[in-house]
């Protein structure tokens, strides 16, 4: 009876481990999924990104951007470049949801206007756009879903 009470025992430490695992992965699921939230809130309500998006978006538009509004659009990516590389944030739900406009930030010229694209400070920027220019969102096929 004493060995029967211990497996029971030791069966339901198990489960309650596996249990404990599995609510841990889903926590750090949603835990990601409310950081995207986050940012792309952020992306969406920041009128300083939002006026570099359309600069970069319409190269015709008569739109005036100053220097700290598109210091702003480069710290909001690099802070998404960071995410990546620590593992807050998945590289393809990031590239997919903000890397358009860093592609386009790349070889813009009205962009880049009055910044120096070679200074130090931007190597993280860079790093970032380097990942976009890689990345193809057409390759993630129809089958393949994007998992935060």
């Amino acid at each position: 009876m004493k060995n029967f009470i211990e497996v029971i025992a030791q069966l339901i430490g198990i489960i309650a481990f596996v249990k404990g695992i599995i609510e841990f992965v889903d926590l750090n699921r949603i835990r990601r999924y409310e950081k995207f939230h986050e940012m792309s809130k952020r992306f969406d309500e920041n009128e300083s990104i939002q006026k570099v998006c359309e600069l970069l978006h319409d190269s015709s538009s008569s739109i005036s951007v100053t220097k700290q509004e598109k210091e702003v659009f480069i710290c909001f990516l690099e802070e998404i470049y960071f995410m990546i590389m620590s593992g807050i944030m998945k590289k393809e739900i990031a590239l997919y949801t903000f890397g358009y406009y860093a592609r386009e930030a790349m070889h813009n010229q009205r962009f880049w206007h009055d910044l120096d694209s070679g200074e130090e400070y931007y190597t993280v920027f860079h790093k970032f756009c380097g990942m976009v220019s890689i990345f193809e969102p057409s390759k993630l096929g129809v089958k393949e879903t994007l998992k935060y």
